[in-house]
């Protein structure tokens, strides 16, 4: 029995058309032009866990990736993230700890940890970072500490991070940050993501320590080069 028009409409037509239409940027690009026109830089949203060495990658590759451009990388830490119930969430820890170590050979770094870090050993950390005002010295503090807490491997010592956050920000950390994780956390569901490290770039979104150079290219396409 042969196919009728409409089947063949549905068959070869509509996927092309979905396939198009995801590929379609120019409201991507519209926007990205009227933001420079505006005197406005570009945005990376970085959605990360310090205790996720997946995401020490990402912190550390874009922060110096997107140095010579006119883009804001906003760094937007989590303490819970994941499907709940997650019955593999032990093995894919693992398997995130084998994944960076892979990854930072490429950088030519290298993770000093042998085992995960449990969530809640540096939840404090990410609370403190949540909490604290976007900008340089936020990006300084986040990159600092994924180095002493991944490549380092350093003891989770609250004292000695309060000692960097004195350091950094010439300002002891936030009293209470958890309110603030919070937030990061409900605005990554929002954006779509469901698990670290996630970057959103304008619309779309990137698991970003595999994508890092993909990000890269999505800022080219949409006008913030590398020479702006």
């Amino acid at each position: 029995m042969s196919a009728s028009p409409a089947d063949l409409l549905a068959r070869r037509v509509v996927p092309s058309a979905v396939i198009a239409l995801s590929r379609v940027t120019w409201p991507a690009r519209a926007g990205a032009g009227l933001r420079r026109r505006l005197g406005r830089r570009g945005r990376v949203e970085l959605f990360f866990a310090f205790d996720d060495p997946c995401s020490a990658i990402a912190v550390l590759d874009l922060s110096e990736r997107l140095a010579g451009r006119r883009v804001r990388l906003l760094l937007l830490p989590v303490v819970q993230r994941g499907i709940p119930g997650d019955p593999a969430v032990e093995l894919k820890r693992r398997y995130a700890l084998q994944d960076a170590r892979r990854l930072a050979r490429r950088e030519g770094w290298a993770i000093a940890r042998d085992e995960p870090l449990e969530p809640g050993e540096v939840a404090f950390v990410g609370e403190w970072a949540a909490a604290t005002p976007q900008g340089p010295a936020l990006q300084r503090l986040c990159v600092a500490a994924m180095r002493r807490l991944w490549l380092e491997g350093a003891p989770v010592d609250r004292e000695a991070f309060a000692a960097l956050w004195r350091e950094q920000l010439e300002a002891p950390p936030p009293d209470d940050g958890g309110a603030a994780a919070r937030r990061d956390e409900r605005l990554m569901r929002r954006r779509g993501p469901y698990d670290t490290p996630a970057a959103c770039v304008h619309g779309q979104w990137f698991f970003a320590h595999d994508r890092l150079a993909q990000i890269a290219e999505r800022l080219d396409e949409l006008g913030w080069t590398a020479a702006q």
